[in-house]
């Protein structure tokens, strides 16, 4: 049996939750995290961390900007930048945050600032993604 813990520098999200199985966003791609998974520490890129409670059917999605997961003894701990359910989502908020960042983009030369945006504009996909979920 898993245990996960989500926490954030102002927040805790998740704490010993029982659960059947998590799919994070790691920074070279999806991980699985089932009972019995191998020592592992990772970073996360912005993405959804999802989770079925042990013995529910039901998928329950956080939306996290970046941070890290560490995977030992069936503990998973998440520290994330930020994390939120989907409840906690302005999807307007995100929304114009999606805008602002692709029209950044488009404005720009320097390469950092692209990126920057980029990153901005990743961070709100995904909440408005987990927004649109609940």
């Amino acid at each position: 049996m898993l245990k996960l813990t989500v926490v954030t520098p102002e927040k805790k999200l998740i704490t010993d939750v029982e659960v059947d199985s998590i799919l994070l966003p790691g920074q070279r791609g999806e991980l699985n995290i089932l009972d019995g998974h191998a020592p592992l520490m990772t970073t996360l890129s912005p993405g959804r961390v999802q989770f079925c409670r042990k013995g529910s059917e039901k998928q329950e999605n956080i939306s996290v900007s970046w941070g890290y997961c560490e995977v030992a003894n069936n503990i998973v701990n998440i520290l994330a930048e930020t994390a939120e359910r989907p409840e906690e989502i302005d999807l307007t908020r995100a929304e114009n945050a999606l805008k602002r960042s692709e029209d950044a983009m488009l404005s720009q030369t320097d390469p950092d600032i692209i990126e920057e945006n980029r990153l901005a504009r990743d961070r709100a996909m995904v909440r408005i993604s987990v927004a649109r979920m609940n």
